[in-house]
C-alpha cells in the first residue's frame, strides 16, 4: 500500500471516527453531557431575562450556563410556565442542545422541585404591588400581560406553587379585567405574581 493509499485510508477511519462522536453528543468543561438528550440537573442560581440566560449549579457543584429563548418551555406539574417563573433554588432538569456558535442552550426545562417545595425560600420581606388592566392572557404559559397605570406592558408570571385561590382567579382572568397584584418586580417588565388582592 502507497503512501496515498495509506493517507486516504487514515483520513478516512479519521471522519468516520469524528462522525460517530459527533452523533453521541459532547461532554463539555464541566462534566455535563450535552448534545441530543443531554440534560444539566441542578439548582438555579440565576436567571438573566435581559441575556437570556440561565445560572445553573450541578449536584456537582460546578457552574453551568443555558442560553434559552421564547419557544424554550417550563415544565412543572403538568403545567407550562414562561423562564421567567423560575426562581434562585429552584431544582431543575434543563435538556442541553448546541445552537449554531457551539453554545449550550435548552428548549426544554423541567421543575423537579420548587424552591417553596424544597422549603429554602430565598429572599422573603416585602412584596411589591401593582394595577392595571389585563391585555393578554396566556393559559398555556402561566402568564399575562398587564397594562398598568403608567401605560407600561408588564409581563406577570403566577407563581408554580401559587395557592388553589390564585389559581382559580388566574384561570378566571379576561382580557379588559382591572386587577390589582403583588409579588416581586423581576425587572421592570416582569413581575411574579404572589397574591391578587
Amino acid at each position: 500500500m502507497n503512501l496515498a493509499s495509506r493517507l486516504f485510508v487514515f483520513l478516512s477511519l479519521t471522519a468516520l471516527a469524528l462522525t460517530s462522536c459527533h452523533e453521541l453528543g459532547h461532554v463539555d468543561g464541566l462534566g455535563n453531557y450535552g448534545g441530543a438528550g443531554g440534560d444539566v440537573v441542578g439548582e438555579v442560581e440565576y436567571v438573566d431575562t435581559r441575556a437570556r440566560e440561565i445560572e445553573i449549579r450541578t449536584d456537582s457543584g460546578r457552574t453551568s450556563v443555558l442560553r434559552y429563548d421564547d419557544r424554550t418551555q417550563v415544565v412543572y406539574q403538568q403545567r407550562n410556565y414562561s423562564v421567567a417563573s423560575l426562581e434562585p433554588g429552584d431544582y431543575i432538569a434543563a435538556r442541553v442542545q448546541q445552537d449554531r456558535d457551539g453554545r449550550d442552550y435548552t428548549n426544554t426545562i423541567t421543575v423537579r422541585e420548587s424552591v417553596q417545595d424544597r422549603g429554602n425560600q430565598r429572599g422573603g420581606g416585602r412584596l411589591d404591588r401593582t394595577e392595571g388592566r389585563i391585555e393578554y392572557v396566556d393559559q398555556r404559559r402561566g402568564t399575562f400581560e398587564l397594562r398598568d397605570q403608567r401605560n407600561r406592558l408588564i409581563i406577570v408570571s403566577v407563581a408554580f406553587n401559587a395557592p388553589g385561590p390564585v389559581i382559580d382567579q388566574f384561570n378566571r382572568l379576561r382580557n379588559g379585567d382591572y386587577v390589582r397584584i403583588e409579588g416581586k418586580s423581576v425587572s421592570s417588565d416582569r413581575f411574579e405574581l404572589a397574591n391578587f388582592m
